[in-house]
């Protein structure tokens, strides 16, 4: 008889047993973005042959000048692509988790315009160096998170809770705008990129930044998801079989808070990511966390690596941010959601 489960584990004593559909899901997801990853090394302004691309992987401190000098400006960005995604999305479903509502994203939420305000801010009024940039949006994405859910603590439908975080969002984004705007034509024209979530701009130093708050974050959210099927029953539901669902819907909606502040900092607000994983994982998988979680980080992080490559490839010699073509799936998205959610019945 074919074993019907699998075990994920994360140390010696943490582990998640994963029904078998969800482990080749996720072996499939693993494949396509280790593909997606050496074509991307390979496209651009010049691209680069295959075996260009594995030479410098398999020996890259003895590559081919010219192939490294092209590297160097590309593998940041792609390791980049790969970690905002996954954190993103991994945002957006912990928070799609703690609203229970299939609508919920960091930006729909309002939490990634109060990280961008804070980054703005922090750069615009008080010269914050980079590496306070991440801290800043943190510290931004908190207040908003919490401001947002304070405002619609007492409406009963979680679509109160969109509301409300579309509202706080508008009111952030004119904010950042008219801060953009004093800065001068050039400067504008930096914000303005950045705005757009571009990966254009990404160096080594922020790469190695995404990647601590990655490799704390991610697995902290992993682990999360073992506890998270309670939520999905209802606040009182949970508190009734013995959870705290009010403690555990704060540390999420910390954690979510702390995914994007980072990426925010680093190549802007993508839009959208956080809710098309979501979906998609949950239609690849089913609704249980511990499977839904690592199916949504490797969904967003594919998607944001394709549109990254397609973003920088398929306009030549015009670069499109990749949080513009993320925003118009993002939209269609958001559309279909809205449309089969059982509170638009």
């Amino acid at each position: 008889m074919m074993r019907q489960y699998l075990t994920l584990r994360i140390g010696p004593a943490i582990h998640f047993p994963i029904r078998l559909r969800p482990a080749l899901m996720m072996l499939a997801l693993i494949i396509l973005l280790g593909i997606g990853t050496l074509y991307s090394l390979r496209l651009g302004s010049t691209d680069l042959s295959m075996s260009d691309v594995i030479r410098w992987l398999m020996s890259w401190h003895d590559a081919d000048p010219e192939t490294s000098a092209i590297m160097i400006l590309r593998w940041p960005r792609i390791i980049v692509a790969i970690l905002a995604g996954a954190m993103i999305a991994t945002s957006g479903y912990l928070l799609q988790v703690v609203a229970r509502n299939g609508l919920a994203d960091p930006g729909l939420l309002g939490i990634s315009q109060g990280g961008m305000a804070a980054v703005v801010l922090g750069v615009a009024v008080f010269g914050l160096s980079p590496a306070w940039l991440a801290w800043a949006g943190l510290a931004g994405g908190f207040a908003t998170a919490f401001f947002v859910m304070a405002l619609a603590y007492r409406l009963s439908s979680s679509t109160g809770l969109i509301l409300v975080g579309l509202a706080v969002g508008i009111v952030l984004s004119a904010a950042i705008e008219i801060i953009m705007v004093r800065g001068g034509i050039l400067q504008f024209a930096r914000w303005l990129a950045w705005s757009h979530g571009s990966l254009t701009s990404v160096s080594v130093g922020g790469a190695g930044m995404v990647a601590i708050w990655a490799a704390v974050l991610l697995p902290m959210a992993l682990i999360a998801s073992g506890q998270m099927m309670p939520l999905l029953l209802g606040h009182e539901q949970a508190a009734g079989i013995g959870a705290s669902p009010r403690r555990l819907s704060l540390f999420l909606t910390m954690i979510a808070a702390a995914l994007a502040a980072p990426i925010v900092a680093v190549v802007g607000p993508i839009a959208f990511l956080g809710l098309i994983a979501g979906h998609i994982a949950r239609a690849l998988v089913g609704e249980r966390p511990a499977e839904v979680m690592p199916v949504t980080m490797l969904c967003g992080a594919l998607i944001l690596l394709i549109a990254d490559t397609a973003g920088r490839t398929l306009f030549l010699p015009v670069i499109v941010p990749a949080g513009i073509l993320v925003s118009i799936a993002g939209v269609l998205t958001f559309l279909i959601a809205a449309r089969l959610s059982p509170s638009s019945r």
